[in-house]
């Protein structure tokens, strides 16, 4: 298994190709297209009543610098900073859903490793991912730009996330566990 460095190296180049400067048609930001929803989570903008329009209107925060779209595109490091807490924070959106539950186990065809698993989440969000959980596969919800939750899932498999179940882990999924 690759290390988390390479995860995140291997989501900004899905994402933007790696390009820190990048804002695509629907105003994500940044090398690994950071949406409204994910700043304000972060703690970079402020929540403006609309979590997924991407106007950013609510205002930035200030949190690292960070003042403007343009801040955040042209700061590298705090792209980098934002992305690791970004991760983490949506392994903790992922349990809440008792979705690490089904970690290392195979849904619709293919296994849900944790790093696909954050990769889903970082696509289209862990209520889509629950939805894909709980179909058995068969809900495999798509982005705008038309690229199924399940791409996300196998393409970014493979890598290491040192916060969430190893693969020998045996994880329970029963209510007295």
């Amino acid at each position: 298994m690759q290390t988390l460095e390479a995860f995140l190296l291997a989501l900004s180049m899905m994402e933007s190709g790696g390009n820190y400067q990048t804002v695509n048609t629907l105003n994500y930001l940044g090398a690994y297209q950071f949406g409204e929803g994910a700043l304000t989570d972060l703690g970079y903008v402020r929540y403006d009543g609309n979590y997924s329009n991407n106007d950013f209107s609510g205002g930035w925060t200030g949190k690292h610098g960070i003042r403007s779209a343009r801040d955040f595109l042209a700061n590298e490091r705090v792209q980098d900073i934002a992305v690791r807490e970004w991760v983490q924070l949506m392994w903790h959106y992922i349990e809440m859903q008792n979705l690490d539950a089904y970690a290392w186990r195979e849904v619709g065809g293919v296994t849900l490793t944790p790093s696909g698993m954050l990769a889903a989440v970082h696509l289209l969000g862990a209520d889509s991912l629950a939805q894909f959980v709980r179909s058995d596969g068969a809900r495999d919800l798509r982005d705008p730009y038309g690229t199924p939750i399940s791409s996300y899932i196998t393409r970014l498999a493979d890598y290491e996330i040192p916060f969430a179940p190893a693969p020998t882990a045996r994880v329970s999924t029963s209510a007295g566990s």
